[in-house]
């Protein structure tokens, strides 16, 4: 892709940014008072143009402003989520830094299919799951142009399907709330370089936002080179009464990893790979136009109008024959490899609405808010095979021509409809109650035969109650105490089962996903009910602290099942309950010059039911109380940033995680991946009021480490049975500049 000169671009933005007429007059606060980062406040909706206090709020939400996002350098969202939230941990199932799969509470979002989604994740109001597996392509969020960023516990049913343990509601920057230049320019390790500019300003009652990012990167493994280009644009008029914002999402990355390698290897050699190549090619477009009007000061209509069309173009490398060695594999006459390419087109669109009204019921506070919506998708997908050769870097060359082997179409209709109520009963305590209703109408079409073809319909209707009291208000004790909240909920998510799921669940006629597809048995929704209860508050704005304790449980959890013997192929199959529960302990605060935070997270996910399974070595028979594989069950974050002097900061931070199974060993078998923890260090230094320099460490230890493991057969050695792991990146550091203009 070629690219315009980065030195010019700066200049003409910079240019841009002094000659801009912004005067320094006073801005009318926004309707969305999500665009004022001083304004403490968090969305119950993933429209949510008006929220609701925190001390209102019956759950553990943890929000975060860019300005806590930045201070940690990080290189994605997904990086800074798995370094500082409380309950992430992170799999990198690819080895790619852009396609981590993000743990919270046990539950997963990842952009590879199979992975049992149990996350919902919302841009601007946008849900941006992708419609085919309910997906998350983290490389697609533009990190750099967030403004701030809530995670919402448990099953939340006004975040709508799949929000089965949780929510991320982002919003973007606008010229109201990010006036100004921005710049910088780093590079370093594995050859990484990063470029990105934004420009924000606003003159009367318009405002504009434009953003870019440029990040390539070799990999620090074999084969596993990474190019992201992302753009992001917003513009938007505003008055007393209404705000009108247009913004436009572009992503053109070529993300290249190659996964888990055996135990064997890695003894070796850390850096070793089973075998190449496996890429993903992510094209997007994304165009949201979001508004909200205020009748009166105490009724306002909110909604999101939006197109979102993604298309992924991947290709993979398997094993085919079993060898005992990789010389072996070349003295056989057959072909020992095969390489699949897929295209996957997906195109989304949707109108969402909602009505709230904050007028007092009898002199009491009360928030009201009903909201319905429409969202379809729709997916083109295609997928060719060739038969292929190893080279003696385990590398697949191609000898056959592709040939067709899945053609598809399928189309997603959602439809939606919730109201929820805040009362305040008192001054110190406040109830809160919601319903939803969600519909999934899910229709496939064979394009090859007949079949695929199927239509499949589910809805339900899911509740939520809660309350939250501040006990310390009820005795009139003033001071920092006051804000102590006491809070317990309870609610009930809902989640259908998508193309990709329904396309694959006949064991007797299993799949390679995201390769092949079969007829399709009836799978059967999933449906999580959670309880939390707990208590924040802070002794000053030094110390701040937050505790909860959860409890979750799944009913007809779908989980992808190996085919017997096979590491290539499988079926996705309900299973009968699940159970995640845990704890939570967050502390922090900003003292002086110091900032600092400690979260500690204890997750117990286990099968509740007897279930037989299968993974690659055969079948596996779990008995209700062993363990989930591939979560953590301890995690503890820490974290600071001093002023050591006048500009200059200094900071770091560490990550432990506990032992986990390995994938494939669900009735707990095997030795777990060990714990680990790394260490990270930041610092910066203010040269002039306008021009930074900053530097980062990560691993600075160099810790030999694993994120995960999946049990396998390993066909270089006749096809025995062993432990993948997903090796850690080893020690590496970046640095940089960065300049801005108010």
């Amino acid at each position: 892709m070629k690219l315009p000169n980065l030195a010019l671009l700066l200049a003409s933005l910079a240019n841009l940014a002094q000659a801009a007429d912004t005067p320094a007059v006073k801005i009318k606060q926004p309707v969305d008072a999500f665009e004022l980062p001083e304004v403490k406040v968090v969305g119950v909706t993933p429209i949510s143009a008006v929220g609701l206090p925190l001390k209102k709020v019956s759950g553990n939400v943890q929000s975060v402003e860019d300005e806590d996002i930045e201070r940690h350098e990080p290189l994605n969202i997904t990086d800074f989520m798995r370094r500082n939230l409380e309950s992430v941990t992170a799999n990198d199932d690819q080895n790619n830094p852009f396609q981590p799969n993000i743990s919270y509470r046990g539950y997963f979002a990842s952009p590879l299919l199979g992975t049992p989604i149990g996350l919902s994740v919302y841009q601007d109001g946008v849900r941006v799951n992708e419609p085919f597996g309910d997906t998350v392509n983290w490389d697609l969020i533009p990190q750099f142009a967030i403004a701030n960023m809530d995670l919402v516990p448990g099953s939340n049913p006004l975040f709508g399907l799949n929000t089965l343990g949780g929510a991320i509601s982002i919003r973007t920057k606008s010229g109201f709330s990010h006036p100004g230049f921005r710049a910088q320019a780093y590079g370093g390790s594995f050859g990484r370089k990063n470029y990105q500019a934004e420009y924000g300003g606003h003159k009367g009652e318009f405002d504009w936002f434009f953003a870019g990012n440029i990040i390539e990167d070799n990999g620090w493994r074999p084969f596993s080179p990474s190019a992201v280009y992302q753009a992001f644009g917003k513009v938007g008029w505003e008055n007393d009464t209404t705000d009108l914002d247009l913004s436009f999402n572009y992503a053109q990355n070529s993300l290249n990893g190659v996964g888990p390698t055996p135990d064997s290897f890695y003894t070796v050699n850390q850096d070793s790979i089973y075998t190449a190549r496996d890429s993903t090619q992510n094209t997007l477009y994304f165009f949201n136009l979001k508004g909200s009007h205020k009748f009166t000061d105490t009724l306002t209509l909110a909604g999101t109008s939006y197109y979102r069309g993604n298309t992924i173009n991947s290709l993979n490398s398997n094993t085919s024959e079993e060898c005992d060695s990789l010389e072996e594999c070349h003295e056989l006459e057959e072909n020992t490899a095969a390489n699949v390419t897929g295209r996957n087109v997906q195109d989304g669109s949707g109108v969402n609405l909602q009505l709230t009204s904050t007028h007092p019921i009898l002199d009491f506070e009360n928030q009201f808010t009903v909201g319905a919506g429409y969202n379809g998708g729709n997916t083109h997908y295609s997928q060719f095979a060739q038969e292929g050769i190893f080279d003696y870097q385990r590398l697949v060359v191609g000898v056959e021509p592709f040939m067709l082997r899945t053609d598809v179409n399928a189309e997603n209709s959602y439809y939606n409809a919730f109201l929820t109520d805040t009362f305040s009963v008192l001054p110190w305590m406040q109830i809160n109650s919601s319903v939803s209703w969600n519909r999934a109408d899910v229709k496939l079409m064979d394009r090859i035969g007949t079949a695929l073809n199927g239509d499949h319909n589910f809805e339900r209707w899911n509740p939520s109650a809660g309350f939250t009291i501040q006990p310390l208000q009820a005795l009139e004790i003033k001071g920092p105490l006051e804000e102590l909240t006491f809070y317990g909920n309870f609610n009930e998510g809902f989640r259908a089962p998508t193309p990709v799921e329904l396309s694959c669940a006949d064991p007797e006629a299993p799949c390679s996903l995201p390769n092949s597809f079969v007829a399709d048995p009836p799978l059967k929704p999933v449906v999580a009910q959670t309880f939390e209860t707990g208590l924040r508050g802070k002794f000053s704005e030094a110390f701040r602290w937050n505790f909860a304790l959860y409890h979750s449980q799944l009913t007809n959890d779908i989980l992808f099942i190996n085919s017997a013997g096979s590491n290539q192929t499988g079926y996705f199959q309900n299973v009968g309950t699940t159970r995640r529960q845990g704890g939570e302990l967050g502390l922090g605060g900003q003292w002086e010059a110091l900032n600092w935070f400690f979260n500690y997270s204890f997750i117990d996910a286990t099968y509740q039911s007897d279930e037989v399974l299968n993974s690659a070595l055969g079948p596996v028979n779990v008995q209700a109380g062993d363990y989930i594989p591939g979560i953590p069950q301890q995690s503890v974050k820490l974290g600071a940033e001093y002023e050591i002097l006048k500009g200059w900061f200094f900071g770091g931070d560490m990550q432990y995680a506990s032992s986990q199974w390995s994938r494939g060993d669900d009735s707990n078998r095997y030795p777990k991946v060990r714990e680990y923890a790394i260490v990270n260090l930041n610092t910066r230094y203010k040269v002039t009021k306008n021009v930074e320099i900053f530097a980062m460490g990560r691993n600075i230890f160099d810790t030999a480490f694993q994120t995960f493991g999946v049990m396998n057969r390993n066909f270089f050695t006749g096809g025995q049975g062993e432990r993948f792991v997903g090796p850690g990146t080893p020690a590496s550091g970046w640095a940089g500049v960065r300049i801005s203009f108010d």
